[in-house]
């Protein structure tokens, strides 16, 4: 008995789960109303900013990685020119 109830709502957990991923990815859209649209469009939006976020901040220590090793050879570089 209480494992038939737990298993109804596991199971509704992860139906909801599912539509609101399918949701996330545009599908079956039809079924939402204006304002469960825009909820939606906020949370993607928001994130979308998180993303980009994240993706400048690898971006950016990508770039000084990249210039440190520029350095790195460069001085690298002078040594072996005056010998």
């Amino acid at each position: 008995g209480n494992w038939c109830h737990e298993y109804r709502k596991l199971k509704a957990k992860v139906e909801t789960i599912q539509k609101c991923q399918k949701h996330l990815m545009g599908e079956d859209l039809e079924s939402l109303n204006l304002q469960e649209l825009q909820q939606l469009e906020q949370q993607l939006e928001s994130s979308l900013k998180h993303i980009r976020s994240r993706k400048n901040q690898l971006m950016h220590e990508s770039i000084s990685e990249l210039q440190k090793k520029e350095r790195s050879l460069q001085e690298e570089n002078k040594v072996l020119q005056k010998e």
